[in-house]
């Protein structure tokens, strides 16, 4: 038998604190009924009828609440770990070799841009208090308008015979992917302790829409189509040859020799609108069961479509780091 310490500390008015080696005790009460809350986290509750020896005593369970919310979590929140961001490095320090004159003409032109947009901006409210500054509003619109014209650069290709099969197969597969009905970004991913709160995926995914154009923003201008993804602040720009990272007025430059690129087709739980040109291959529920129905306890469980989307991954050792998910995964083929 093992020994025991206990100390008991009687603090007056019926309240008694007890230390021992598996922690702090308390109890409260009167002569005849007594509650106390042990030191494992139980509750017990003794009352008896003092000089006859009768007593009755009653224990709850630790934390009843708590074993419930564990069974059943209210949120998938704590349903994740290993969350991983999927984000890219500061635009201007993706360059490849050979591309910087140009770079720093376009950021000169983003910087001179974005400077005539906050003085027009401020010149018009501080106009209506005082007038005079509606001459600096003239002054930073003509700027701007003289940057948008004059201020964009023409990239003006011009491929051979002998290039054109080259370039076709690099940039009609992304061009498709901006006709897709939906385009996003992966953001984020983790991986899931408990399945069956994530209609049996195994990843929980964070994803953004993405703007798409087969036209060059500002202020690029190209005499060919290409393919833009503007998500948030970034825009991914694939060119003939070179991936323009653009981000605000940072601007960075990759040629594809300085990518590695994976392409391929995933399975996708979609809880939103389903897209026109996506193709449904399986149903799972919003809440599983073990044996793959619909688990019952949840009333908004509702059925949700699984579908096959395109994904494109692209890789640099710059920091080049961008997961693209798209709704026709046929354009794979």
């Amino acid at each position: 038998m093992g020994l025991r310490y206990r100390k008991s500390i009687n603090s007056g008015g019926g309240f008694r604190i007890n230390l021992s080696k598996s922690g702090i005790g308390y109890s409260w009460g009167v002569n005849g009924y007594r509650v106390t809350k042990t030191a494992k986290g139980t509750k017990r509750t003794t009352a008896s009828i003092p000089g006859t020896g009768i007593s009755y005593v009653h224990e709850s369970s630790k934390n009843n609440k708590s074993q419930s919310e564990n069974r059943y979590p209210k949120s998938i929140d704590n349903n994740h770990y290993d969350t991983q961001n999927i984000i890219n490095n500061i635009a201007t320090a993706m360059v490849s070799e050979g591309l910087e004159d140009m770079l720093a003409s376009a950021i000169k032109t983003l910087k001179i841009n974005k400077v005539s947009t906050i003085g027009l901006l401020i010149s018009i409210i501080c106009g209506f208090i005082f007038p005079a500054m509606f001459l600096f509003t003239a002054i930073f619109l003509a700027l701007k308008i003289y940057v948008k014209t004059k201020g964009t650069i023409d990239l003006d290709y011009s491929i051979d015979e002998d290039q054109k099969s080259i370039v076709d197969e690099r940039m009609k597969p992304m061009i498709k992917i901006t006709q897709c009905t939906k385009v996003w970004r992966i953001m984020q991913i983790s991986k899931v302790i408990d399945k069956k709160y994530t209609s049996c995926a195994s990843n929980a995914v964070n994803r953004t829409d993405c703007q798409t154009s087969t036209k060059a923003p500002f202020p690029f201008k190209a005499n060919i189509q290409v393919a833009s993804f503007k998500a948030g602040n970034e825009t991914l720009l694939f060119m003939p040859d070179k991936l323009f990272i653009m981000q605000g007025s940072k601007i960075g430059a990759l040629n594809y020799s300085d990518i590695s690129s994976n392409k391929y087709t995933t399975r996708f739980v979609e809880s939103g609108n389903v897209p026109r040109d996506a193709q449904i291959v399986d149903k799972t529920w919003r809440y599983v069961n073990k044996s793959g129905g619909p688990d019952r306890r949840f009333k908004d469980n509702r059925e949700l479509p699984i579908c096959l989307y395109g994904k494109l991954e692209l890789h640099s050792r710059s920091g080049l780091n961008t997961v693209i998910m798209y709704s026709n995964a046929k354009i794979n083929n």
